[in-house]
């Protein structure tokens, strides 16, 4: 499928980040990325497929040149809510490729079993962390659960993506390790991964709110029929969402979001309730309602009216929007430390800023009005492998809100620095007033 230059959203990310490239050339670049997925035995555990499961979603909308199996992936699915078939059939259900892959390609290993990496990078989980880089460790990892998974799975595709496609000098050259469980400590605390929420308001669901509901959909629930969610989100999918909204595919343009995400919750055996209007200020869940609401939403009213609300616990992903902030994420917990206001202070009047050369030099030639070029120029960047790293870190905290009765109420993350993570713990108002399920878990 062809996208016009106001669709094409990763060319965006491209001309945005170097005024210099012209949509020709970023597209072209584009069309060139290309990627090898392989795993070890990885491939036969939950967490591993997790991350192949994620890499292969992320991977197929970021690496148009294709995604390739480079692995026969013949372990049964034994992750989540997906249907027990070989694992091949589910990447290639998510558009990965069994052809050989062009020379060039970059390559993704999922485990610790390789020695080195020459080009690209592998990713493994360590309970609720994830983990990137090109050497295996010299100790063995314990192995991982489901959120870590996903958390690998989403970093090592941000790596190799900054390495094959943005030219970043510093991906594929180090390992970084995050926990979704607690944000910015090395030795962070640990759980089992055997409570889980039971009921979900999810508030919006674009780039985060999808990257939420795939995450969830790979928990280990016994009888995910047991679990409610109220999905809601008043807008339709877009042609340019299809590159950066990990569960949109082309039978959902032109619908509402929400219905597409009932239909994909439906399938994988979840209850849902569908919500196509804003949550307004003032707007109150009954208490028959969720009250755990994962938000993904970029209308600062509607991020201020759910934290004033009267859920038990909201948590609030926030993204990086420009091209040097697409690999950031900021976890907001209510009710935390700070209120609505100070976590969301009204932002600065922005003046018009001009055209780059790139995006003048289409209006020049009149390939693009200056309408739709002030509209990208406006237009928040983002990449699907980020939203889903902010979606484990939404679960995780939610999952230890069940079990612990507390959660991080802050926490600041740039994948493209672990290091520079920081968090901030948070006891629940009213510990184990959240419903949840008590499910089987080898952890």
């Amino acid at each position: 499928m062809n996208l016009s230059i106001e669709d094409d959203r990763l060319a965006h990310l491209l001309m945005r980040g170097d005024g210099h490239a012209g949509y020709d050339a970023a597209r072209r670049k584009l069309d060139r990325a290309a990627l090898v997925l392989t795993a070890d035995v990885a491939a036969s555990r939950p967490w591993g497929q997790a991350a192949l499961l994620t890499a292969a979603e992320c991977g197929v909308r970021m690496f148009p040149g294709g995604v390739y199996l480079g692995s026969d992936f013949g372990e049964t699915t034994v992750v989540g809510q997906f249907g027990r078939w070989p694992l091949r059939r589910h990447l290639e259900l998510a558009g990965c490729r069994t052809t050989n892959a062009p020379e060039h390609a970059i390559a993704l290993h999922v485990g610790a079993g390789r020695r080195r990496m020459q080009r690209g990078a592998q990713c493994w989980a360590d309970g609720w962390a994830g983990l990137v880089g090109i050497e295996a460790p010299a100790d063995p990892p314990r192995g991982g659960n489901e959120i870590g998974g996903v958390l690998a799975g989403a970093m090592g595709i941000g790596e190799v993506f900054r390495g094959a496609v943005l030219g970043d000098k510093l991906a594929c050259r180090r390992t970084s390790r995050f926990s979704a469980l607690s944000p910015g400590y090395e030795d962070g605390d640990d759980i089992d991964l055997a409570y889980l929420p039971a009921a979900f308001w999810l508030l919006g669901l674009g780039n985060l709110g999808q990257a939420t509901l795939w995450t969830i959909g790979l928990l280990p629930y016994s009888d995910p029929g047991l679990v409610s969610m109220f999905l809601q989100d008043g807008d339709k999918s877009e042609f340019g969402n299809l590159a950066i909204q990990v569960l949109t595919k082309p039978d959902w343009i032109g619908r509402r979001k929400a219905r597409s995400a009932a239909l994909w919750a439906e399938e994988h055996g979840f209850g849902t309730t569908i919500i196509e209007s804003r949550f307004v200020e003032g707007a109150k869940r009954s208490m028959a309602e969720p009250g755990l609401a994962l938000v993904g939403v970029d209308n600062l009213a509607a991020r201020r009216a759910a934290a004033g609300s009267n859920f038990e616990l909201v948590l609030d992903a926030g993204l990086g929007a420009t091209p040097s902030e697409i690999f950031d994420i900021r976890i907001h917990g209510f009710p935390g430390a700070r209120s609505p206001i100070q976590a969301w202070p009204e932002p600065d009047v922005q003046p018009e800023i001009p055209l780059d050369p790139a995006l003048q030099e289409l209006v020049d030639a009149g390939r693009l009005d200056r309408c739709g070029a002030v509209t990208i120029a406006g237009r928040s960047l983002g990449v699907p492998s980020t939203a889903v790293a902010a979606a484990a870190i939404q679960v995780a905290q939610a999952c230890r809100a069940v079990c612990a009765g507390g959660f991080f109420d802050l926490a600041d993350v740039t994948l493209v620095n672990c290091r520079r993570a920081t968090g901030r713990r948070h006891a629940l108002a009213r510990p184990g007033i959240l419903p949840f399920l008590q499910v089987r878990s080898e952890y």
